[in-house]
């Protein structure tokens, strides 16, 4: 049975949006028979992410959390992996990293350390919600902007889709967004700045011809 590794930290704004969110692709995850190894909140740490990486061997990982350039985060900002450190443990995997700039150091790194591909973004990961929302982030419609084509990575790839072509529509969703507002009358126009700045900043590393095995 194909495996899906994902870590989902809560313990503020930003992850708490992080967290809700990926239930969608969870729930997708669910309906073609994966596996699923979801590592949240406590379980989001350095110890209990390199054993289920270990002893499980899941293909397919998503790692949501604070980052930067050669690092990322799991629950309370603890460093779950760092270059230099232990990137070789997502050996053999496809990645998808939904944080701030590890598309810089971490994933070309993690390739050199066997990871198959790596897809993540060399600045940060910018978003907007709406105060209104806290209590119920995946209904947020401002947030739904960012996170919808954020979400068409993973959700690709578990349809059968390459890396190459997951990033891709992706982009294309971030910049068919950015469009939409400034066509429209919408409030919203302000984030389109940062629904262009995602989509240039997306990045793969690694084989991009590369699939979820099904």
């Amino acid at each position: 049975m194909a495996k899906l590794l994902i870590t989902r930290p809560l313990y503020e704004g930003t992850t708490h949006y992080l967290f809700f969110w990926s239930n969608t692709v969870i729930e997708f995850a669910k309906t073609k028979s994966y596996d699923i190894l979801d590592l949240k909140i406590k379980k989001a740490n350095r110890k209990t992410l390199e054993s289920y990486l270990s002893n499980n061997k899941p293909n397919f990982v998503i790692l949501n959390g604070h980052g930067s350039s050669d690092l990322i985060a799991g629950q309370d900002d603890e460093i779950i992996i760092k270059v230099g450190e232990n990137e070789k443990i997502l050996k053999g995997t496809i990645v998808y990293a939904l944080s701030c700039k590890t598309g810089q150091i971490l994933g070309p790194k993690s390739i050199d350390g066997g990871t198959i591909s790596y897809i993540g973004y060399k600045e940060d990961f910018s978003f907007w919600g709406n105060s209104s929302y806290t209590a119920r982030p995946h209904t947020d419609p401002r947030a739904k902007l960012f996170f919808e084509p954020s979400n068409l990575i993973p959700l690709s790839l578990l349809k059968g889709h390459n890396v190459r072509e997951a990033c891709e529509k992706a982009k294309n969703a971030f910049r068919e967004n950015a469009i939409k507002l400034i066509t429209s009358d919408s409030p919203d126009k302000f984030v389109v700045p940062d629904l262009i700045w995602n989509m240039v900043h997306l990045s793969s590393f690694g084989d991009d011809n590369a699939k979820v095995e099904q």
